[in-house]
Parts: structure tokens; C-alpha cells; sequence
């Protein structure tokens, strides 16, 4: 086959190591194979691995990336480059900017062994500080620091709009939160000056324009009425609220009054009609004073927030570093400033990451660019200083490649203005990639015919559409392009959104079935097959489509599966147990109370649940049977329900909310009534998936069922798009997902479906980034920034819309199948439905490629193997080998010294558990508090025979434990114990330190590490350091504890010991260390003893 089309620039890629590179790569360009091809140019020609960083979008991506990268560069026998290719920085975006601070934690102001929250502990850390930010606001009517500190004045400004604290609040919160690097340049924190609602005059004058006479029986009578009603409040409240309500009722009762009153009747009376005219007039100005007011008040509350939160939220950012505990926005942040603060380290940097390649960059945080600019350009260049924009990478130094036609994550920062602006500011050579080597023919003409007309160039938010050339090598003819929805809905009734989306699902339900029964041809690698339902995936723009889908697909037969976390949240028997819980959590709820009543988990009818009420039952999970109870209601299946919902309710209190969904889960039979289901597999995965969720959530420190509930709904919604694909290749079965989930993949047949979606508009009450400012969003009465805003935001949001359906039909492989339903009465543009666009530009043309469906009358029948003939065991012998399971699932296979001693929760000392393989290396074997960590780790280093490098070693080990100021203590610590007598000895026999021990014992392994073996002719002595304190009188109590404990600890090492060397452990011993003296040596008493003790010990133990 000849070469593709766009070989040149390829070859370029490959070949041009001294230019800077910025490539636009079109969907199924091959990039990665480029970016392959790019790395092993570099290695090839000298550059170390170790200094070309390579960063992805995802961490699948960086994997796979790093898998072809070790294929070809052991095929081009760069062996040194693969043995240190695992050490080399090729990750995300996140791990890169770890990668940096990890090596400077000081200047950038974090301790050394900083963690990184994962997305769960981030929310959960998040919950609690909201919920102690509340609080605090709303502990006092009015504190005396002011506003910024709550009270009465904060709450009653978020009142207005019905904003209120705790919904708008916690919007506002969380945006700021997410984008603390933009609170800190573009929020005023200051404290705002005093204010005071100044709406006397108003108020007056209103009361002055109701002295206008009118007749008393027109309109404006009553409407003057109300206007002086309304007044005569407002100038009487004393209450910032009260006052703004009045405010709000006069501007609405003051702006509708075009039809209020009539001429005839003021003239019938013997008034001026005109008269009419002017007082409309004046109620019409009074409405836009109104308007000014409230959009004083709304000022005030945009100020007042942005310094409440601002505070708070750049706080939160700054005890997080302190305390090393980061988010992943919290590394973007903290990188930057590193580099762009210290220009010896950012040098440093340049030197060593001589070589930056941005993958996916259409999709990345801008800050990635700043970062990638300010490491490849000249360190010392004075645009550092002044503005990062006008630096210039040195040659060949950044290489860039992404796909503007996919930048689909607006939502996450990414910017496409930043993309279209960043190969002329960085001074780039640009390429085009645009051989498809995914999909066929007819596919590729449909898409280009459609999108060269739907996606046009539009300055900084909408790149030219470049045209995908065929380049794959097998069946490229192979392949075809359907459409359905094609005709108009002229016959909607009023639920006319549930009915077209009930139609949709069907007919996308048809196209499925249709490719199964007909056994649509799909290609696998260079030969042809019939199709299987694995073969077809669903994508959905939104998950609003996806019950009627499921619906449609249940009727047909169907199997399928929803493969993203929040579609499975959306599914039907996820969305019944969410119901049973929230019904558990909150006994007012009713709604979710009868909706759980009505769900397969309790199976109530309508009719029962009339027949309950209609015999005066009550909506409450409370309900018990007494004596006064009607006998038509006692036994009745709605009071069996609720009195199981009362018993989750009960149960809320004291349980985790990953046990009672596994107590509803068992109790109700959720995975047995799925049996008889076609997908019964999947919806096991599903419920077992949701489950291991919420133990996830409890075990990060989640409590609480409400709080767990909230969430879920955060898992759930639509704004969270972070989806994680859930795996499943051994169920063959149509999968559904997200188009966001499906980025970077490909499917042989890709049915595209809820096109009736529109864009989405950034609503009221929502913080808006424009520009260098912040504002609130109000739809009704926009702010000068907002309404600079809106047209600015609609561009975007269709803008995006229209590449989200890009990379939706840019996954099919060989069949693109497309719905094309839309609303009767819509019309093309920015507001219009998906359908509505892709018809309007041309989807449904045969111009284009496109067939219209002929859906299949036959039903599709999935061709399952024959269960087997199983051969149940009796009862009896069942129970007997369950007995046996538990009990062997009881014993532990291995278990630590520490554990053996059964000490680990209560002493620190005794704490010397299993290699930890998580712990950066300096800290495995430790154990016990920060200080006994770095004696011993100082132990472990020092010259035991001067010990004259101790005050260094002991230097590094408290910055590394973060117990910078200890030095001199644990120094003194550490010499007490190097002058002990056995220590001493040590230097002149074979020893070991830090040794780490393991063997099989009574059947399990038993494991530890000893801080000092001493090998003698008699068999060897274990020393164990301990730096706790106790009293130093032998007959003390709490002494004697303590060392019988430790006695225990040091047997079961010698057992070990013994079982490794095959020869006796002559002697055991505590080496008790002092900050002001000798070190003490306490030598274990009747050893033989002790280590027959814990050779039943270790029988014993379960």
C-alpha cells in the first residue's frame, strides 16, 4: 500500500529533532505511533532517556506510551535506554509536576515526603472544611469582625435570587476551590467597606406615585395597592432581608404592567386616558430604580462572598502545603510557581529535562504550557520576570501535538483559545496529521462532508476543520453510515421531551438489533466476521438518554452493559437502592419514600400503596403495627416495606454506609431478582461496583449516609465527566458510555445517540472567569461583566458541543450508525438541538454517504452456551466445606512479629509490621513515632564505631520525618545506644542492621525486621532499640508491662531466627536509649522460655 498522504510530516516528526514542533493530529492519526517514532529519533541520536519528558492526558495514555516506547527502542537496540526507561518522566501532567516538586520540596514550601490526595480523600477533606466554614458563619447574628466573619448580613444577601449559603454558596466555594490559582489574582480578599442599603427614597417615591388617582375599578388600583403595600414594608423592616424581598416584589409589580389597567375605564370615570401612559411610565422607571438597587445588594454579596471564600479557600491551599497533604491542582499550581520563582532551579530543570513533548494538548490545563515554556526556554531570559508569553523555547526543545477538533474538556480549564494562539506564541513549525488509519471509507466521507460544513473557524473558539484522508490498510471500502430520526415528530404531545427521547431509544434500540440479526460485517485485524454484540457501543452526550435506552434494548433482548462510573449511577437498580437509602436517610423525604415503596427491591403497587393510604396508612419509615392499628393495614405489604425502611433507618446511625448497602443489597434480594434478566452479569457488576464505592468512601474517612448520598450525586452528575471505564471482556454485550469516556478509543460499530441534547448555558447563580475579573451569573438582570459574558459563553458551549459530535463519530471503526431526532419546532444555531445541527449540515444526505435505517422485524436472540449439569452436594456436605472455607479464610497466611504481639494499636515501640512497599524506601522497616523513626534510622547509617557522622544523619532524618528542631535529641538518642556495651561489641563480630527476617512457622509466615542481629558462637543475640520512655525504678508496674510485652515481640523474632538459621538464638535484649546518658541495656529473662511461649503463640493465633 502506498504511503500515506501526510508522510512528509511524519517523516519530519521522526527526523527534525532541532526544530519545535507543533502538530495537529486529526482522530485516528496515528499520534502516538509519531510520538513514539519522535522518542526513539531523540534516544538514537544521544539524548538520554532519562531527560526527554514525555507528558500524556491520562495515565492509560502515559502506559501505553511507555509499552510501544520499550518495544521500539529494544527493536532499534537502545537496551540502556529500555533498562532505564521505567525511571524516566513519562506520565501525566500531574505526575510530571509531582515529579518537580518532589525534587525541590523546600523552595517550593512543602516538607520533604509531601502525599497527593486522591480524588475521594480530596471530597471528603473538602466536606469537612465546608461544613466547619458554615458553621463558623453561622455562629454568630453579628460577629464583631464583621461580614467577612457571617451573620445575619451574609445570610440575607445570599436570600436574594434564592442564592442561598448553603446551595449558591457551596457552587461558589467550589469553583473557587477548583481555581484557587486564579482566586488568588483576580478575587479581592481585603475586608469590604461598611455599606448600608439605602432604599428610603425609593421606597418613598413609590408610596408617592400611589397617591395618582385612578379609577377603583381598573387594574391599577389594585396594582397601586399592592405597590403601597409592598412600600410601607420595606420603609418599616429593619432586617437587610425583609428589605430586599419588598425590592424584589416592586421591581416585578412595577415591570409587568403593559396590560395593566384601561384607557375606557379612566375614561368612563372622567380621567385623562393619558393619564394611563404616564403612570405605566413612571411604574416602568421605578421598576429599573429597583433593578439598580438589587444590583447594589447583588454587588455586595459578589464582594462579600469573594472575600469570605477567597480567604478561605487560599487558606485551605496553604495548610494543605503545610501540612504536605496536596490536591492535583494544588501540583499544577505549586510547579508553576516553582519555576517561574527560582531561576536557579528553573536553570537546574533546564539542564536535566533538555527535551518537553505535550501530548493531548488540547485538552490539558493552560498552565501545562506555561510550565513546558518556562523549562525550555532560556532560563535566564528576562521575559521570566515580566511575561512567560513572550519567552521563546530553544530550538528542537518542545515538541507539541494534539487535535483542536477534540477539545472537549472546557469544563476542566482547557482552553481552546490558548491551544489556537500556542503555536505562534511559542514560535512553532506546524504539521498536519490527517491519515485516519481507524475507520473506513465510508465512514471518513460522511464525516468530513458533515463537519467541514459543521465545525468553521471562528477566532479563538473554533479552529478550521481539516479533512481526515483514508489510510488504513485492511478493508478500507468495508463499512457504512446510518442514520435514523431522519423525518420530523409533527405529532408530540405535551410530555413531548420523554416521548421523543422514548422514540429515540427505540430506534437506536432497532439500529442494534438490526446489525446483530443482519450480522453486519466488522473487521478484526485482516480478516472479516460477523458482528457480536461486544462489537457495538452506544455513546451518549449525556446520561439523561440512557433509562430509555436501557428500556428499549430490555424489550429487544438485548444484553448490554454501562461501562462509565456515571452511567452506572443512572442505572435503574442503582437509582432504586439510591431511593431506599435517601428514603432511610431523611424519614420526611416522601417523594423517595414512595418511590422506593414502588421499586422491584419492595415490589408495591400502585393499588397497594391507594389501598395503604385509603385505609389510613401514613407515609413514614416509623410505622409500627400497635392496637389501634386498622387489620386491613397489618399485614399489608406497604407496612412490611416501611417497616424495613425503618429498620435501614435505625440501622443509619451506627452502621457504615457501605454495610447498609450491602445489608439492603443482601436483605432484599437485589442480585436475585437480576436472574432472570438477560444482562443479570451486569447488573451484578454494577451493584458490586456501587458497593466497593461506597467501602472506598467509608475507608477514606467518609461517614454518614447523608453525606455519602451527596456523594453519589456528585459521582452522578453531568458536570463530572472524570469517568472511569469499568471493565468487563468476558460478557459479550452492547456497552454504553459517555463520549467523554470513549475519548481515545474505537469500536467497530458506533451508534451515536441523544441528539435532542442542547448545549448548556451557564445558568444563574454560578461563578463566572472572564477575562482578569470573577462575577456571579444572573441570567435576568446580568452584571456588565456576565452580559460580556453570555455571548461569549454561548459561542464556546456550542462550539464544544459541535466537537463533542467530532469525536463521537470519529470512534467507528467500520459502521457509524447516528441518530437524527430533534424537536419539530426548532431551528439551526447556537441554542438548537444536536440532531437539529447535524441534519442542517447535511448528516442525512446520500450526498454524504447516508442510509436511512430499515430496522429488522426479527427479534435478536442471544446464542448462549448450554448451562451445564451441576452436581449439587448435599446439604450436609455443603455446610460442612463452608465451615471450612470460613476457617481457612480465617487464618492468616502471614503476619508480623508486631501483630503476634498483639500490641500494634497500643504501643508505638512495638510497631514494626511487614515491608510496607508504599513508603519511600528511607521509611520501610520503621515503625513507632517520628523521632524513634529517625533514631533508628540514623542506627541504620552511622558509623556505629566513631559515630561521628551522627549529627548529620541525624540532620537529614528529622527534615525527612518533618521534625525539623529534634536534631539534637535524636542525636543524643542515637550515641546512648552506639555506646552500649552490645553495640560495641557488634563491631567486632559479623552483624546485621536493619535486617529484615521471614519463615514459615506453624504453617504461616511470620516476619519482621531486626534493628541489630549480632552473630556469635553461641548462636547470635537480637538487640531491638526502643526510644519510648518509661520509669527506670526495676520494680515499677509500667515497666515491667512494658518489657513483658516487648519480651513477647523479641521470642517470636528468635523463633524466626532459629527456623532460618537452623541454630538457637543464644540471647535477646533491649537497648533502652537516653537523651541525657548512657543507653540501658535490659537483657530478656528466661529466653528458652520465652521462645517456647511464642511458638504456641503463633499456633495460636488465628
Amino acid at each position: 500500500m502506498s504511503a500515506p498522504i501526510d508522510q512528509p510530516a511524519r517523516d519530519r516528526i521522526a527526523t527534525d529533532l532541532t526544530a519545535n514542533l507543533f502538530v495537529e493530529a486529526g482522530a485516528g492519526a496515528g499520534k502516538t505511533t509519531s510520538l513514539v517514532g519522535r522518542i526513539v529519533g531523540l534516544v538514537r541520536s544521544g539524548i538520554d532517556i532519562g531527560s526527554i519528558a514525555a507528558i500524556t492526558f491520562t495515565e492509560k495514555a502515559a502506559a501505553e506510551l511507555r509499552h510501544r516506547l520499550r518495544n521500539e527502542l529494544a527493536a532499534a537496540g537502545e537496551h540502556a535506554a529500555v533498562a532505564a526507561l521505567d525511571h524516566a518522566p513519562i506520565g501525566t501532567l500531574h505526575a510530571f509536576a509531582r515529579r518537580l516538586l518532589n525534587d525541590f520540596p523546600i523552595a517550593a514550601e512543602l516538607p520533604p515526603g509531601f502525599t497527593v490526595l486522591d480524588e475521594l480523600e480530596s471530597h471528603l477533606a473538602s466536606e469537612e472544611r465546608w461544613e466547619a466554614l458554615v458553621d463558623r458563619l453561622l455562629d454568630d447574628a453579628e460577629p464583631v469582625e464583621g461580614v467577612v466573619a457571617g451573620g445575619s448580613e451574609l445570610v440575607e444577601l445570599c436570600q436574594l435570587d434564592n442564592f442561598r449559603l448553603e446551595s449558591g454558596g457551596r457552587r461558589l466555594a467550589d469553583s473557587f476551590h477548583d481555581n484557587w490559582d486564579l482566586v488568588e489574582t483576580r478575587v479581592d480578599r481585603s475586608d469590604p467597606a461598611p455599606w448600608q442599603l439605602d432604599a428610603d427614597p425609593f421606597f418613598r417615591r413609590v408610596l408617592a406615585l400611589c397617591d395618582t388617582p385612578v379609577p377603583d375599578d381598573d387594574k391599577q388600583a389594585g396594582r397601586l395597592a399592592e405597590l403601597r403595600s409592598s412600600a410601607t414594608a420595606g420603609l418599616e423592616a429593619t432586617r437587610l432581608g425583609e428589605r430586599v424581598a419588598r425590592l424584589v416584589q416592586l421591581e416585578d409589580r412595577c415591570e409587568k404592567v403593559k396590560r395593566c389597567g384601561s384607557k375606557t375605564t379612566w375614561k368612563k370615570a372622567g380621567l385623562d386616558p393619558e393619564g394611563l401612559d404616564i403612570l405605566r411610565s413612571d411604574q416602568l422607571e421605578l421598576a429599573a430604580e429597583a433593578r439598580d438597587l438589587l444590583a447594589t445588594v447583588r454587588e455586595r454579596r459578589r464582594v462579600v462572598l469573594g472575600a469570605v471564600f477567597g480567604r478561605w479557600v487560599l487558606d485551605a491551599a496553604r495548610e494543605r502545603a503545610a501540612a504536605g497533604t496536596l490536591e492535583f491542582h494544588d501540583l499544577l499550581v505549586l510547579a508553576r510557581r516553582l519555576v517561574a520563582r527560582h531561576p536557579d532551579i528553573r536553570r537546574a530543570l533546564h539542564e536535566r529535562y533538555t527535551r518537553i513533548l505535550l501530548d493531548e494538548f488540547q485538552d490539558t490545563d493552560p498552565i501545562q504550557l506555561e510550565i513546558a515554556v518556562r523549562l525550555t526556554a532560556a532560563p535566564d531570559d528576562p521575559a521570566h520576570d515580566t511575561d512567560w508569553r513572550a519567552l521563546r523555547p530553544l530550538p528542537g526543545r518542545l515538541f507539541i501535538v494534539g487535535d483542536p477538533k477534540q477539545s472537549i474538556y472546557r469544563f476542566r480549564r482547557a482552553d481552546i483559545a490558548q491551544y489556537m494562539q500556542a503555536a505562534d506564541q511559542v514560535g512553532a513549525d506546524t504539521e498536519v496529521l490527517s491519515a485516519n488509519f481507524r475507520s473506513s471509507r465510508p465512514v471518513l466521507d460522511w464525516v468530513n462532508a458533515v463537519f467541514g460544513e459543521l465545525i468553521t473557524e471562528q477566532p479563538d473558539a473554533q479552529p478550521a476543520y481539516q479533512a481526515l484522508t483514508p489510510g488504513r490498510r485492511h478493508f478500507l471500502e468495508h463499512g457504512s453510515v446510518t442514520v435514523f430520526g431522519v423525518d420530523e415528530h409533527d405529532d408530540l404531545g405535551r410530555s413531548k421531551a420523554d416521548e421523543i427521547r422514548r422514540r429515540e431509544a427505540a430506534d437506536a434500540a432497532d439500529a442494534v438489533a438490526t446489525a446483530l440479526v443482519e450480522g453486519w460485517q466488522v473487521t478484526e485485524g485482516d480478516q472479516i466476521r460477523p458482528c457480536r454484540p461486544g462489537d457495538i457501543t452506544v455513546l451518549l452526550p449525556a446520561r439523561t438518554s440512557l433509562p430509555a435506552l436501557e428500556s428499549a434494548l430490555d424489550e429487544r433482548g438485548v444484553p448490554y452493559r454501562a461501562e462509565n462510573s456515571s452511567v452506572v449511577y443512572a442505572t435503574t437498580e442503582i437509582r432504586h437502592l439510591m431511593l431506599a437509602l435517601r428514603a432511610a436517610a431523611d424519614p420526611t423525604d416522601e417523594l423517595a419514600l414512595v418511590a422506593a415503596l414502588r421499586t422491584p427491591l419492595y415490589g408495591c403497587s400502585d393499588v397497594e400503596l391507594y389501598e395503604w393510604k385509603a385505609a389510613g396508612g401514613r407515609w413514614t419509615v416509623w410505622w409500627r403495627p400497635d392496637d389501634d392499628t386498622p387489620a386491613a393495614l397489618v399485614d399489608h405489604p406497604v407496612g412490611e416495606a416501611l417497616q424495613h425502611l425503618g429498620s435501614l433507618a435505625r440501622r443509619a446511625s451506627r452502621m457504615s454506609p457501605s454495610d447498609l448497602l450491602s445489608a439492603l443489597v443482601d436483605e432484599r434480594r437485589a442480585l436475585d431478582v437480576a436472574l432472570d434478566r438477560p444482562d443479570a452479569r451486569d447488573v451484578w457488576r454494577r451493584v458490586r461496583y456501587v458497593v466497593d464505592q461506597a467501602r472506598a468512601w467509608s475507608d477514606a474517612g467518609g461517614h454518614g449516609l447523608r453525606r455519602y448520598l451527596a456523594w453519589v450525586h456528585l459521582l452522578a452528575s453531568e458536570s463530572r465527566n472524570a469517568d472511569t471505564i469499568l471493565p468487563e471482556h468476558d460478557d459479550d454485550a452492547v456497552r454504553i458510555m459517555t463520549v467523554h469516556a470513549a475519548k481515545g478509543l474505537e469500536f467497530p460499530i458506533t451508534v451515536v445517540s441523544g441528539m435532542t441534547t442542547k448545549p448548556h448555558a451557564t445558568k444563574s447563580n454560578a461563578v463566572v472567569w472572564h477575562q482578569d475579573t470573577w462575577t456571579i451569573s444572573n441570567t435576568s438582570t446580568p452584571d456588565p461583566v456576565f452580559e460580556d459574558f453570555i455571548p461569549i459563553d454561548e459561542q464556546m458551549s456550542d462550539a464544544e458541543r459541535r466537537r463533542l459530535l467530532y469525536v463521537a463519530c470519529t470512534r467507528a471503526v467500520d459502521h457509524l450508525v447516528v441518530s437524527l431526532h430533534r424537536y419539530p419546532d426548532s431551528k439551526p444555531g447556537e441554542t438548537a438541538e444536536s440532531g437539529r445541527l447535524l441534519v442542517a449540515n447535511g448528516a442525512a444526505d446520500e450526498a454524504a454517504g447516508a442510509t436511512a435505517l430499515s430496522p429488522t422485524s426479527e427479534r435478536f436472540v442471544l446464542d448462549r452456551a448450554d448451562a451445564p449439569e451441576l452436581d449439587w452436594p448435599g446439604y450436609d456436605e455443603w455446610e460442612t466445606e463452608r465451615r471450612r472455607a470460613i476457617a481457612d479464610a480465617r487464618f492468616r497466611p502471614s503476619v508480623s512479629a508486631t501483630y503476634l504481639a498483639g500490641e500494634a494499636d497500643t504501643d508505638p515501640g512495638l510497631d514494626k509490621g511487614a515491608v510496607d512497599l508504599d513508603l519511600p524506601p528511607w521509611q520501610r522497616g520503621r515503625y513507632g513515632t517520628a523521632v524513634g523513626r529517625a533514631v533508628h534510622a540514623v542506627l541504620q547509617y552511622a558509623d556505629l564505631r566513631t559515630g561521628g557522622d551522627v549529627d548529620a544523619e541525624a540532620a537529614a532524618q528529622c527534615a525527612a520525618e518533618g521534625i525539623v528542631g529534634m536534631d539534637d535529641t535524636v542525636a543524643d538518642l542515637a550515641r546512648s545506644a552506639i555506646a552500649a556495651p552490645i553495640v560495641q561489641r557488634a563491631l567486632e563480630l559479623p552483624h546485621h542492621r536493619e535486617l529484615f527476617v521471614a519463615a514459615p512457622v506453624g504453617g504461616r509466615t511470620v516476619e519482621g525486621y531486626l534493628d541489630l542481629f549480632v552473630e556469635t558462637p553461641g548462636g547470635g543475640i537480637i538487640v531491638d532499640y526502643k526510644t519510648d520512655q518509661w520509669p527506670d525504678d526495676p520494680d515499677d508496674a509500667q515497666r515491667a508491662d512494658r518489657v513483658a510485652r516487648y519480651r513477647k515481640q523479641l521470642a517470636v523474632y528468635g523463633v524466626v531466627v532459629e527456623q532460618l538459621l537452623g541454630a538457637p538464638v543464644e540471647a535477646a535484649m533491649l537497648v533502652r536509649c537516653r537523651p541525657d546518658g548512657p543507653a540501658e541495656e535490659i537483657v530478656i529473662d528466661r529466653w528458652p522460655e520465652a521462645l517456647d511461649e511464642a511458638r504456641g503463640l503463633i499456633a495460636e493465633t488465628v
